[in-house]
């Protein structure tokens, strides 16, 4: 599990010190899939990202796919596990509740990590859904963290796919969630695994 730790968190939110406070102008945001460009992790899955987002390498060196706009105060990372060996770790400690599903197991550990490292302020109940014919879970949570003077708002996915378990983090400072939700959202719908 040496990628499930606090330090991925922490990475996330380091980006925040650093940014440029940019006013940018509030929208209902309306997603237009011409807006978005399909981003392919080789042998692995495939995601939409906007256009306006660029790679990155910066925000956290254990994720597979990377995303900001500094400008825009948007980020996007996803974390990618072996599901044998998360399943394994978290039996031999205690901690794998076989009355829920994978994904379900995955998203406590993750939001019990999250909670150590940052103050949630509110956390949405975990909502199901089906990501492309794989079982996933969708959170939202508004967190305070130590040394930035805005609140954060995160949409956190799980996904359970063939061999790995997924986490989908992306996240935007809280006075602009509205204006970035459905981008999100439609970032974390459109993951596909490659065959």
């Amino acid at each position: 599990m040496k990628k499930i730790s606090s330090l991925l968190f922490l990475a996330c939110t380091i980006s925040f010190t650093s940014c440029i406070d940019f006013k940018t102008k509030k929208s209902t945001e309306e997603t237009d899939m011409e807006d978005f460009n399909t981003v392919v992790v080789p042998d692995a899955y495939s995601v939409e990202i906007p256009k306006f987002m660029r790679s990155t390498t910066g925000l956290n060196e254990e994720a597979s796919l990377q995303y900001q706009n500094i400008f825009k105060e948007t980020y996007v990372i996803v974390i990618d596990e072996p599901k044998s060996g998360f399943v394994d770790i978290l039996k031999d400690v205690g901690q794998f509740d076989e009355n829920l599903s994978l994904v379900q197991n995955y998203r406590e550990i993750q939001m019990q990590l999250l909670s150590s490292t940052m103050y949630i302020s509110h956390q949405s109940e975990p909502k199901p859904l089906k990501i492309n014919g794989l079982d996933a879970e969708m959170v939202e949570v508004d967190a305070i963290v130590d040394g930035i003077d805005e609140g954060i708002s995160y949409l956190l996915t799980f996904i359970d796919g063939t061999d790995d378990a997924y986490m989908m983090m992306a996240w935007t400072l809280q006075s602009k969630k509205d204006e970035h939700k459905k981008t999100f959202e439609t970032i974390a719908e459109s993951f596909k695994l490659i065959d």
